[in-house]
C-alpha cells in the first residue's frame, strides 16, 4: 500500500502544477458539496425526530435516570 502512495505521489509531483491545483480544486468542490448535502439531510431528519413521541420518551427517560420505552412513534 505504501509504496503504491509512493508511485502516486511521485506521478503527481511530476504532473503539471496548474492541471493538479485544477483537479485539487475540483475534487474538494464536490467533497464540500456532499458534505453539505449529508448535512442538510441528517439536520432534516433530527429536525423531524424532534417532534416524535420517542424523542419526547428519550429526554424523559435521561431526565429520569431510567431505561426508555421506545414505541417507534
Amino acid at each position: 500500500m505504501r509504496a503504491h502512495a509512493l508511485a502516486l505521489a511521485r506521478e503527481i509531483a511530476t504532473s503539471a502544477p496548474i492541471a493538479v491545483q485544477a483537479t485539487r480544486a475540483t475534487l474538494r468542490a464536490g467533497l464540500v458539496e456532499q458534505i453539505r448535502s449529508a448535512v442538510a439531510h441528517e439536520s432534516e431528519q433530527q429536525n423531524a425526530q424532534f417532534l416524535s413521541a420517542d424523542f419526547r420518551e428519550g429526554v424523559a427517560a435521561m431526565a429520569a435516570r431510567r431505561v426508555p420505552r421506545f414505541k417507534g412513534e
